[in-house]
C-alpha cells in the first residue's frame, strides 16, 4: 500500500473513531475501552467507574448565543477534560453534549464523588466566546463495577440513568447509581409511559383551590390543580407533572387543562355572572417553549366561548427567566388574546423590575415559603413588604400563596395584600364541591373573617427628664412585650413629652394602655386618637423610638422660627398627629 493511500486510510479510521468537532475518541471507542476495563478489573479484582457528564443548559447556550457559540462551548470543555485525566483514565463525546470518562482500579466510591465535585469546579470557570464569559455546569451519572458483574452497556445505561436523576435535582450536581436510582428510574418510565395515555383513558381530573379577599374570605377565583387517577391508584403532581414536562407529555395535557379552565369560567359566568370567580391555570416552561401554544390557546378560547379576560395565566419566575426574550414574546401573544399574566412564586426567583416591567403581568403571587415565615422571620417579612410595596407601585393584584392560619391572614390584611389562598380557607375541591360552596356564599353572603386592625395615638408627660439609657431601657422594655404581642408603633421623646402610636389588635391595644396607665415613668396620659386601621404602618414587628433632642448634625433652625410648637400643641390635632407619625416611617427614620 502506497504512502498515500495508508494515510488515507489512516484518516478514515480517525474519522470513524472520533469525534469531529471536538476531537476527542467517540462512543463507539469508548464502549470498546470500557468492555476492555471491565476485563482487565475482572483479573485484577479492582473497580471500574463510568462518568456520563451531560452539559446542563446547553440548549439555552444554543438559542442565545448561536450554534457557534456552543460548538465553541464543547471544545472548551472537551480540551478541559482532556487535559485533566489521568494515568488509567479515557474521555470521550457520547453525544449533542455529553461525555464519557472512564476511570479504571477505582477503590473508593468518595473518590468519584470528589472527581465529579472536581469536575464541575474546572468546567465553572469561566468561558470566553467572543467577549462574552458563558457560566457552565455540568450533571454527572456515575456508575461503578467493582465486582465483576456488570456490562459496558450495563455501565453507560446506570451512569445515564443516575445522570438524569442528578439533572432532576438541580443544575451542577452527581449521582451515584444505586438501587434505589433503579427503582426512581423505572418508576419514572411508567409514569412516562401511563401519561401518554392519561387523556385517553379519563384518568385526569381538575381540582379548584379558591382564591378569597384577604379581609373578608369570599372566593373571587380559583387555581386549576391537576389531578391524574391510573387504574393503580393516584400519584402525586409533584412525580408526574415534572416527567410530563421532561418528556414533553406537558405540551399535550397543558392544553387539556387550558381547556378545562375554560370550561369552567364558561360555565361560571352562565351561573353567576359578574360574580362568577375568575380561574388560573399554570403554564410550564415546555409549554412556553412550543410554537403552536398562541394559536392552541386561541382555538380552544373560541370553541368554549371562554371570556379571556377572567383566565389568568401562572408563570413561575424560574420559568420566566429562563429564556427571557422569547418568553415575553409569547406572553405578549397570549396577552393579546385578552388572557391575564401572573407571576408565581414572586420573590423566589431572579427577575430584575426592568424585565418585570416588560411583561404584560397583572397579578404578582407571594411564594408559601415567605408567608410560612410571617410571625418569626424578620426576612420573610421583609420580602413580603418589599413585594406588596413593589406590586402597589406597578399597579398590580397581590395574592399570598399557602395561608395556614389566622395570624397569617392578619398580618397579610395589615400588610395591604389583596388576595390569598390555603388551606386556612379552601383545600382543592371537585368543581361540583367549588359550586356548591360559591353558590351558598351568594345565597348568605360573607362576613369578615379577620379582626380589623386597631391603632391608637396618645400623649404623656415624663416625669422626670429622661435620658439616653432611660430611653434605650424603655425601648428595650418596649420591644420584649410588643413583639410577640403583635405590637408595632412609633414613640416618640420630646422636650419632656411622649407621643406613642401602637397598633395591633384591639383587645391587646387596649390591654397595653392599662399597662402604660400604671406606668410611674409618666403622667397626664390622654388618647389623642384611636380607631380602625386600613394597613400596619409600622411593619416590623417592633416599636421604635425617636427622641427629638436636637442633635449635633442638625441644621440651626433659630433664625427660621417664630415659636416653637411642642408635642401638647400638636395633639391638638389628631389628624396631623397621625400625618406626623406616618412620615417619620416614610421618611425612613424608623422602620
Amino acid at each position: 500500500m502506497s504512502n498515500i493511500n495508508k494515510k488515507l486510510a489512516q484518516d478514515l479510521t480517525w474519522c470513524v473513531n472520533h469525534d469531529s468537532l471536538t476531537g476527542l475518541p467517540n462512543r463507539t471507542v469508548m464502549r470498546e475501552r470500557i468492555v476492555s476495563a471491565l476485563q482487565r478489573a475482572r483479573r485484577n479484582k479492582s473497580g471500574v467507574a463510568v462518568l456520563l457528564i451531560d452539559v446542563d443548559g446547553f440548549k439555552f447556550i444554543n438559542d442565545t448565543h448561536g450554534q457557534d457559540a456552543g460548538d465553541m462551548v464543547l471544545k472548551m470543555i472537551a480540551g478541559r477534560l482532556h487535559g485533566q485525566i489521568l494515568l488509567g483514565e479515557a474521555v470521550a463525546r457520547s453525544g449533542d453534549n455529553e461525555f464519557i470518562l472512564l476511570c479504571e482500579q477505582v477503590e473508593q466510591a468518595a473518590k468519584m464523588a470528589i472527581l465529579a465535585k472536581n469536575i464541575n469546579a474546572m468546567l465553572h470557570q469561566p468561558i470566553d466566546v467572543a467577549g462574552l464569559a458563558l457560566l457552565v455546569t455540568v450533571s454527572v451519572g456515575i456508575a461503578i463495577d467493582q465486582d465483576g458483574t456488570h456490562s459496558a452497556d450495563d455501565m453507560l445505561r446506570h451512569a445515564d440513568t443516575a445522570m438524569r436523576v442528578s439533572k432532576e435535582q438541580g443544575p451542577g450536581g452527581w449521582q451515584f447509581f444505586c438501587a434505589q436510582v433503579h427503582e426512581q428510574s423505572q418508576m419514572q418510565i411508567m409514569i412516562a409511559h401511563g401519561l401518554r395515555t392519561a387523556i385517553a383513558r379519563d384518568e385526569l381530573s381538575p381540582r379548584f383551590q379558591p382564591i378569597v379577599v384577604a379581609e373578608s374570605g369570599r372566593i373571587v377565583g380559583a387555581e386549576l390543580l391537576l389531578r391524574w387517577h391510573p387504574p393503580e391508584g393516584p400519584v402525586s403532581p409533584a412525580l408526574f407533572i415534572p416527567i410530563a414536562e421532561m418528556t414533553g407529555a406537558i405540551v399535550e395535557i397543558g392544553a387539556w387543562v387550558f381547556r378545562q379552565a375554560c370550561l369552567a369560567e364558561a360555565d361560571w359566568r352562565r351561573r353567576w355572572g359578574v360574580a362568577a370567580p375568575y380561574v388560573s391555570v399554570n403554564v410550564s416552561t415546555r409549554q412556553l417553549n412550543n410554537e403552536s401554544l398562541v394559536d392552541v390557546f386561541a382555538a380552544i378560547l373560541c370553541e368554549t366561548g371562554a371570556d379571556p379576560a377572567r383566565l389568568l395565566l401562572e408563570i413561575t419566575e424560574t420559568t420566566l427567566m429562563s429564556d427571557v426574550e422569547t418568553n415575553i414574546r409569547i406572553l405578549h401573544s397570549l396577552a393579546n388574546l385578552g388572557l391575564r399574566v401572573a407571576i408565581d412564586d414572586f420573590g423566589t426567583g431572579y427577575s430584575s423590575l426592568a424585565q418585570l416591567t416588560r411583561l404584560p403581568v397583572s397579578v404578582l403571587k407571594i411564594d408559601k415559603a415567605f408567608i410560612d415565615g410571617i410571625d418569626r422571620n424578620p426576612e420573610s417579612r421583609a420580602v413580603i413588604r418589599a413585594v406588596i410595596g413593589l406590586g402597589r407601585a406597578l399597579g398590580l393584584k397581590m395574592v399570598a400563596e399557602g395561608v395556614e392560619s389566622s395570624d397569617q391572614q392578619s398580618e397579610l390584611c395589615a400588610y395591604g395584600c389583596d388576595l390569598i389562598q390555603g388551606y386556612y380557607f379552601h383545600n382543592p375541591l371537585e368543581e361540583k364541591t367549588f359550586v356548591d360552596t360559591v353558590e351558598r356564599e351568594i345565597q348568605k353572603g360573607v362576613t369578615s373573617s379577620v379582626e380589623p386592625l386597631h391603632f391608637l395615638i396618645y400623649i404623656s408627660t415624663a416625669v422626670e427628664p429622661m435620658s439616653q439609657a432611660a430611653l434605650d431601657a424603655l425601648l428595650k422594655q418596649s420591644r420584649l412585650y410588643n413583639r410577640p404581642a403583635g405590637i408595632t408603633g412609633c414613640l416618640i421623646y420630646q422636650d419632656g413629652y411622649f407621643m406613642q402610636m401602637l397598633e395591633g389588635k384591639r383587645e391587646v391595644v387596649s390591654k397595653l394602655m392599662n399597662k402604660v396607665k400604671n406606668d410611674p415613668r409618666h403622667t397626664d396620659i390622654r388618647t389623642i386618637v384611636e380607631g380602625k386601621a386600613p394597613r400596619r404602618v409600622f411593619v416590623d414587628w417592633s416599636m421604635e423610638l425617636r427622641d427629638l433632642v436636637p442633635g449635633p448634625n442638625e441644621p440651626d433652625f433659630n433664625d427660621w422660627q417664630s415659636r416653637t410648637i411642642s408635642l401638647p400643641e400638636l395633639a391638638e390635632d389628631a389628624r396631623t398627629c397621625y400625618t406626623y407619625m406616618m412620615a417619620y416611617m416614610h421618611a425612613g427614620i424608623v422602620h
